[in-house]
């Protein structure tokens, strides 16, 4: 008798997808801009900081302090945001002067510097990585 097995590959029609609801905050770099100042020892600072924020439920990180966590903030901001960003289905909710933004360095020590971008559905999408703090007014 030869046993069926179902193939682990094809994706179930009863899947849920709206019903998406993570726990941790993910990132996601499709729309990602940074500045020529960007150099290897940030990115690692980056990955660090990335690994903070996800490490920890969302709602125990939205409730830091914005020295730590992240922070919602009206600004204006000096660039243009990836075309592709709008062009996605990402953007229905997009509201072009708030933004999430999170300190690469907290305490802004040894510099300022900020990652600059949209959290929907607790998925925070990088779009600008500002060395120096030069995108918008502190």
């Amino acid at each position: 008798m030869v046993k069926k097995v179902k193939d682990k590959k094809k994706i179930s029609k009863n899947t849920n997808y709206s019903s998406f609801n993570p726990i941790y905050l993910k990132f996601n770099f499709s729309f990602i801009t940074y500045d020529k100042n960007f150099t290897e020892k940030h990115q690692v600072q980056f990955l660090q900081r990335m690994r903070e924020l996800s490490e920890v439920p969302y709602m125990e990180v939205a409730s830091w302090n914005r020295k730590i966590g992240f922070e919602i903030e009206q600004i204006n901001i000096n660039l243009s945001i990836h075309s592709a960003f709008f062009d996605s289905n990402t953007h229905r909710n997009f509201d072009d002067k708030k933004f999430a933004i999170f300190r690469l360095y907290t305490n802004d020590n040894p510099i300022l510097a900020r990652v600059i971008g949209k959290i929907i559905n607790k998925i925070f999408y990088v779009f600008f990585i500002d060395i120096g703090g030069n995108l918008y007014n502190h």
